[in-house]
């Protein structure tokens, strides 16, 4: 499939901690609060970052690996697909393509085409998703390092 390249440099951790953290500022989930069944409200720990391109999740997976330091079994994964794809072969190409066990990926979300000019990407969009409350910190405080105040 077009785009299943593997990114074949060695990146040193403070050049991923760079890369990581833009990404994350710029594609990922924003810290969030959800109300409870007790109508507390509680933060959400979870890191979340969403792209269609193979290459930038796959560099976004390098950084929560090497310099988060995440735990390979809290990573999961979840497929959004338009009527037209082929949900075993995406799933599969997704799988190989990040080294995440089939087993972690969430439910398969299925999209309506709006338009019919639109052509979804062939590849589909994929979220990773990462609940830990430290290394959702963690990762925070790498961005406020690296952004500081900015914004």
């Amino acid at each position: 499939m077009a785009g299943s390249q593997k990114i074949n440099m060695k990146l040193a951790d403070r050049d991923l901690e760079l890369i990581g953290s833009s990404l994350y500022l710029c594609e990922g989930t924003k810290a969030r609060t959800t109300k409870r069944s007790n109508g507390k409200m509680q933060k959400i720990f979870a890191i979340e970052f969403t792209n269609m391109d193979p290459r930038i999740i796959s560099l976004f997976l390098q950084f929560l690996r090497r310099v988060i330091k995440a735990d390979e079994k809290r990573i999961k994964a979840e497929l959004f697909i338009y009527p037209d794809h082929n949900e075993m072969k995406l799933k599969e190409f997704w799988v190989k393509s990040t080294n995440i066990s089939a087993d972690r990926f969430n439910k398969t979300i299925l999209l309506r085409q709006k338009n019919l000019r639109f052509k979804p990407n062939p590849l589909g969009t994929l979220k990773i998703r990462y609940t830990h409350k430290e290394h959702f910190l963690k990762m925070q405080s790498i961005i406020e390092q690296v952004f500081g105040g900015v914004g």
